[in-house]
């Protein structure tokens, strides 16, 4: 079952969104990207401030993340397993952590773009990887244990020079090639959300 916890909040509205690529109707990154925009938008949900805003915005593609990792595990590139999300009040910096092909402690910074262009900074994977090292002892000696999931086109060219072969980077091009028209992921994808809700409340919540 799903442990992030973030559909507890909106789970009707996370359901929705799921099930639109389900049936095949916004089955590719940029539609499902497009859908969480709308459910943000004037249109959508009602939020206390921009802050809470954007926050959903990630939060959508935190899920996203953890429904990805679990179902390409096993990928020697970009696969984690053991994949569990942190907890919001000890986010420093990582928004999960795993075992990467390795077998080696990897964290995780998940990064919502609606632009493409909209590149992850340096500030951003520095974080990371000194909230890795300090807090849940990653091994600063090891390659492939930094990994950023985005809908970015990429990272900065000053993470890349630094960081060098500890970064793996899940851009918007490698999610898209994986999951776009992809029926039984997007399928599979509802299908956990939908028992993480019906677990969480009661309620099946079909629609």
């Amino acid at each position: 079952m799903l442990k992030c916890k973030h559909i507890a909040a909106y789970p009707e509205e996370y359901l929705a969104m799921f099930k639109a690529p389900k049936d095949g109707t916004g089955d590719t990154l940029r539609e499902f990207v497009n859908a969480i925009e709308r459910m943000a938008g004037p249109s959508g949900l009602t939020f206390r401030d921009e802050h809470d805003r954007l926050k959903f915005k990630g939060d959508v593609l935190e899920v996203l993340a953890e429904l990805f990792f679990t179902r390409f595990n096993s990928d020697p590139a970009l696969g984690l397993t053991d994949y569990i999300p942190i907890n919001i009040e000890d986010d420093y910096g990582i928004d999960a952590k795993g075992t990467n092909a390795n077998n080696d402690l990897a964290v995780v910074q998940i990064k919502y773009r609606n632009n493409p262009a909209d590149v992850v900074t340096y500030a951003d994977i520095a974080r990371t990887f000194t909230s890795g090292v300090l807090q849940h002892r990653l091994d600063p000696s090891k390659s492939k244990n930094v990994f950023v999931f985005t809908t970015a086109m990429a990272v900065s060219r000053q993470c890349t020079n630094v960081f060098d072969d500890k970064l793996v980077v899940v851009s918007r091009n490698i999610i898209k090639r994986a999951i776009d028209n992809n029926r039984n992921f997007w399928k599979r994808c509802f299908e956990e959300v939908q028992n993480y809700v019906s677990y969480h409340s009661g309620d099946s919540f079909a629609i």
